[in-house]
C-alpha cells in the first residue's frame, strides 16, 4: 500500500492527466532503469562536483527523472534548484543574471520545504543551527565584523546575506527589507537601476549599519559595481554560484545540486547566433569551473550533433567542437511495454487512493494492452502518451461507474 493520503494522490493524478511528472511522491512512479538510477544515487552519495548532461528522448522522462534526482537529493540532505530554460520567458542561457536569478527563485533545502533564497538566509540565521556553523559564519563575517569577507567571492551575497542576519535579530518585523533582498538575488535585471536604493536599504540604513563599519563611501559601491551582476563577462553571477553552494552548507545542507530542464531551448528559441554561442560556453563553463557540487542538463540523444550542426549551419567554422564530445552524459533507455505495464499498475492504486474507488482485477488487462501499443509509438511521445491514455481510461471507468449507480 502506498503511503500517501488523498491530496497528494489527487495532486499526482492531475499531473499525469496532463502528461506532467508530479512535484512530489515521484520515487512512487519511478519503474525501470535500474542501472541508470543506481548510477544516480552512486553519484548523489559521493557528492563531490560533477557536472552530467541527462539523455533521453522527448516524452521518454527527462523531466521526471530530474524529479526523481530532486527527490533523491533532497533525502540525502542535499539543497536543489529545478530550473527550465525558456528563452521567451527571461530563462535565456546567456544570461547568467537571469540563470542565477532562478537558480535563486527555485532553491529548495529541505523535502516538505518552501522554495526561495528566502529560506537558505532564514535556516543560515537560525539560532538552533549557531553551534554547528559557528565556525564558518566566523569565517565568512571577519571574526564577526562583516566589514568585508574573505570567503565570499560575490560582494553582493555578502551584502544581501549581512543586511539579512542585522534585521534577522531586529524585534520589529522588517518584511519590506526581507522582500528586497529577495527580489533583488531572484531577479537582478530588476535592479540595474536601483543602485541607489539597494544601497540605501541594504547598506546605509541605521537599523544595520550601527551593528558594522564598512570603509567605503557610497561612491566606491557604484564605482566597483557591487550590485551588478553583469561585469567582466558574469563574473559576478559565477562567484555568487560558487557563495551559495558554500551558504547551503553553512545552512546545514550537504551541499547543491543543480537540475537544467530544456537546455535544448538554446537551440530551438534563442535564435541569435552569439547569444547561442554564449549559451554553450556557460554550458561548457558549468562543465570545467565547478561551481556546485552537482549540475545535471537534460537533453535528448543527438544533442552534441544538433549543437555542432547548428554551429556550422550559421557559418561559424572556427569554433572547437570538440568541446561538447567532452561533456559527460549517460544514456537513458526508454521504458519497455512491461516496465509501462508497471508504472500502469501503479497509477491505478494511485488513483484509488485520489477517488476512493476500487477496480476490480480485469482493469489490469486494459492497462496491458495500452501499455504493448505504446510500443508503437514514437519514443519522442511514447511515455507521456501511454501515461495520459492510462489516466483517460480510468478516468471513463470511473465516470461509468458512477453513472450506474
Amino acid at each position: 500500500m502506498m503511503s500517501i493520503n488523498q491530496t497528494e494522490a489527487l495532486k499526482i493524478i492531475e499531473s499525469l492527466r496532463m502528461g506532467i511528472p508530479p512535484e512530489d511522491k515521484i520515487s512512487l512512479l519511478t519503474v525501470g532503469r535500474i542501472s541508470e538510477i543506481a548510477r544516480l544515487r552512486q553519484i548523489l552519495d559521493k557528492g563531490y562536483p560533477q557536472s552530467f548532461l541527462i539523455n533521453a528522448n522527448y516524452g521518454c522522462g527527462k523531466t521526471h527523472l530530474l524529479k526523481f534526482i530532486r527527490e533523491e537529493a533532497l533525502s540525502r540532505g542535499y539543497a536543489v534548484s529545478m530550473i527550465t530554460i525558456n528563452s521567451n520567458e527571461n530563462a535565456r542561457f546567456n544570461r547568467m543574471d537571469q540563470i542565477f536569478g532562478h537558480i535563486c527563485k527555485n532553491l529548495q533545502i529541505c523535502k516538505n520545504g518552501e522554495k526561495g533564497i528566502r529560506e537558505l538566509f532564514n535556516a543560515i540565521c537560525d539560532d538552533n543551527n549557531k553551534n554547528r556553523r559557528l565556525n564558518l559564519i566566523s569565517k565568512i563575517s571577519n571574526d564577526g565584523n562583516w566589514d568585508k569577507t574573505e570567503i565570499l567571492k560575490s560582494p553582493s551575497m555578502f551584502i544581501a546575506l549581512r543586511a539579512w542576519k542585522f534585521y534577522n535579530e531586529q524585534d520589529k518585523s522588517l518584511e519590506e527589507t526581507y522582500d528586497t533582498v529577495e527580489n533583488w538575488l531572484c531577479d537582478p535585471t530588476n535592479y540595474y537601476n536601483k543602485r541607489s536604493f539597494l544601497y540605501k536599504n541594504l547598506v546605509y540604513v541605521y537599523e544595520i549599519r550601527r551593528y558594522f563599519y564598512d570603509p567605503r563611501p557610497e561612491w566606491k559601491f557604484y564605482k566597483d559595481c557591487v550590485f551588478d551582476f553583469r561585469p567582466s563577462n558574469y563574473k559576478q553571477c559565477w562567484d555568487a554560484l560558487s557563495d551559495l553552494n558554500l551558504l547551503t552548507k553553512v545552512a546545514g545542507c550537504k551541499g547543491l545540486v543543480i537540475l537544467v530542464d530544456e537546455y535544448e531551448d538554446v537551440i530551438y528559441n534563442l535564435n541569435n547566433k552569439q547569444y547561442q554561442i554564449k549559451a554553450f560556453e556557460n554550458l561548457f563553463n558549468f562543465f570545467s569551473k565547478n561551481v556546485v557540487d552537482l549540475i545535471f542538463f537534460s537533453v535528448t540523444p543527438n544533442f552534441v550533433y544538433k549543437c555542432k550542426n547548428l554551429l556550422l549551419e550559421k557559418n561559424v567554422f572556427d569554433y572547437d567542437l570538440s568541446k561538447f564530445e567532452k561533456l559527460e552524459s549517460f544514456e537513458i533507455s526508454p521504458l519497455t511495454s512491461n516496465e509501462i505495464f508497471e508504472y500502469g499498475k501503479r497509477i491505478i492504486e494511485i488513483y484509488q487512493i485520489a477517488y476512493e474507488v476500487r477496480f476490480n482485477d480485469g482493469i489490469h488487462h486494459w492497462i496491458k494492452k495500452i501499455s504493448e501499443y505504446a510500443e508503437r509509438i514514437s519514443l519522442d511521445n511514447r511515455v507521456r502518451t501511454a501515461v495520459k491514455e492510462i489516466v483517460s481510461f480510468l478516468d471513463n471507468v470511473y465516470i461509468s461507474h458512477n453513472s450506474s449507480k
